[in-house]
């Protein structure tokens, strides 16, 4: 999923009040006493606000992060540290599923009894209805480019039928046809983008702002720009915790100012990060994942994309030129203490795969090499950051960096997460953007596929920001898709290190940590491990 790499940060029943976990140090969970329930949760969104709340559109991690909260899904990730939590389990459906012989049907029951927040009930069709909305022309969602080896998935993108013909209801069963065995399935459908979702949700490329979800809360209202409130689900039966009534979010808020409302009460959490300062006296002050501070690392790469459809960046000397200029210990620095560690490649530590690349300068830039490849022809570069705190350290770095290679650098910042609206059109008007990307699933085809795929690019929502789009690899993408386990692994780990050091889109910095910080009076945290990010169900609020 998208992960602002200008960012600061980064079942029981609803009427238990059992005690939760306490943390020791590493388990991600931490607790002042047994869960209660009730109240309103106030938290802040510094310096940014969703990408979208739309289900279909939604991709950003703090939009992710509530709609974890809200979705239904027919396969989830535990509301648990690892390893539970990692592992994907059967949610709104029944079990897992029953798939033919030759891999190509999968037969999915859905769970009864299930009702969205306005009472209608959970069926089959709400979850193909999502697969074929997502698949909408229309909607340009990026959900599409996970589903396109659904039979009839290409006539809906391509606007010839509004429906994938692969995609069938039976009754309380879902039936998805493929052209191919796929082996990430189950953990793609266990993305927000198929959620169980209302049949007459409208086909709107803008995206809805609030609407009818089937998890334990759902999107009560959003003003765009100002506020977010999602309420607890009256008709949820489902096993999954939801301690708080209500998430009131205020975004766009001043992350230095948050910090002290957190401190004095005023404010029980911050959803848009910290600032970059204050982590070592947080850290110093409260420990690490003791009680209100807590560290977890993501599987996640922090990277500038070089934008290879403009003339600047069309040149792979040019690209290995600029990832021999960027400082990545000071990118990661930018971060504050507690932030992660540097990288040079796609793949981060964790992912099946990894193998370590060491393609460029890790510690520092090597300037001597850079100016070298560039040859004096770097001119005009326009670089796009966020306006955080971060983002704009981040970006005053890159530009001292890409100057020393004889750039003449000019910076363009956005709020928040419309960096990647902007950023995803295609025919966007920069050279270099400053960007993240933390995994939806734990498939390294989620990182290499997803980003750098040359056939996924649309005419806006793109993820390949560098907007690369080579035959040759593309070829070996969809050849390595079709592999499982080691070899699967193994052939991806290797197009890692052949495209770090032969194509070179990116000048990857970093694999980052994720850094929270609650208020006293917070019980529950908890890092859920799949998504990387704290679990808003398990919190609750001590009395």
């Amino acid at each position: 999923m998208l992960l602002l790499a200008a960012c600061g940060g980064g079942g029981t029943s609803s009427t238990s009040t059992t005690p939760t976990t306490t943390s020791s140090g590493g388990g991600g969970t931490t607790t002042t006493g047994p869960a209660t329930t009730g109240g309103t949760m106030k938290l802040n969104m510094s310096n940014t606000d969703v990408d979208y709340s739309d289900p279909s559109l939604a991709y950003g991690n703090t939009s992710w992060q509530l709609e974890y909260a809200t979705a239904l899904k027919l396969y989830d990730y535990p509301d648990k540290p690892a390893p539970v939590g990692s592992k994907l389990a059967p949610d709104g459906a029944q079990g897992f599923p029953v798939i033919s012989a030759d891999g190509k049907t999968y037969t999915i029951t859905v769970k009864p009894g299930f009702k969205f927040s306005n009472g209608t009930p959970v069926t089959a069709a709400n979850y193909a209805y999502a697969i074929n909305r997502g698949l909408s022309k229309k909607m340009q969602s990026p959900a599409a480019q996970f589903i396109t080896d659904i039979v009839g998935a290409q006539d809906v993108i391509d606007g010839k039928a509004t429906k994938a013909s692969g995609v069938q209801v039976s009754g309380n069963k879902l039936i998805i046809k493929l052209t191919e065995p796929d082996g990430g399935l189950l953990a793609k459908l266990g993305t927000p983008f198929f959620q169980a979702i209302p049949t007459d949700l409208p086909i709107d490329p803008k995206g809805v702002l609030a609407y009818a979800s089937a998890g334990p809360y759902y999107w009560a209202s959003r003003e765009v720009g100002r506020s977010i409130v999602l309420k607890k689900n009256p008709h949820y039966t489902g096993s999954r915790p939801r301690n708080v009534d209500v998430f009131n979010i205020d975004v766009n808020t001043n992350v230095n100012q948050s910090l002290l409302q957190v401190k004095a009460g005023q404010v029980d959490y911050d959803l848009g990060g910290l600032p970059p300062t204050s982590h070592s006296q947080l850290g110093q002050q409260y420990g690490v994942n003791k009680t209100q501070y807590q560290v977890h690392p993501l599987v996640e790469t922090d990277y500038i994309a070089l934008n290879t459809a403009r003339p600047l960046f069309s040149s792979l000397q040019m690209r290995q030129a600029a990832n021999n200029a960027i400082d990545r210990g000071a990118m990661l620095r930018a971060f504050g203490a507690y932030s992660g560690t540097p990288t040079d490649q796609i793949l981060p530590p964790g992912m099946g795969g990894y193998k370590k690349a060491n393609a460029y300068p890790l510690q520092g830039p090597d300037i001597e090499a850079a100016k070298k490849l560039a040859n004096g022809k770097c001119g005009e570069l326009k670089l796009w950051t966020s306006n955080s705190p971060t983002g704009t350290a981040q970006g005053q770095i890159a530009q001292a960096n890409l100057e020393k290679m004889g750039c003449k650098v000019t910076i363009k910042t956005f709020q928040g997460f419309q960096i990647f609206v902007a950023a995803g059109k295609k025919g966007a008007d920069y050279d270099a953007v400053i960007a993240g990307w933390s995994q939806d699933y734990p498939d390294p085809y989620d990182f290499i596929d997803v980003l750098l795929n040359g056939k996924n690019i649309q005419d806006s929502n793109n993820n390949n920001l560098a907007y690369l789009n080579d035959k040759s690899l593309n070829q070996q993408l969809v050849a390595a898709n079709k592999l499982t386990g080691d070899q699967r692994y193994n052939r991806y780990g290797n197009l890692d290190v052949f495209i770090t050091k032969n194509i070179a889109p990116w000048a990857s910095t970093d694999n980052r940590n994720q850094r929270d910080f609650v208020g006293k009076r917070v019980g529950g945290y908890l890092f859920q491990p799949a998504n990387g990010f704290s679990d808003m169900v398990t919190f609750f609020l001590n009395k």
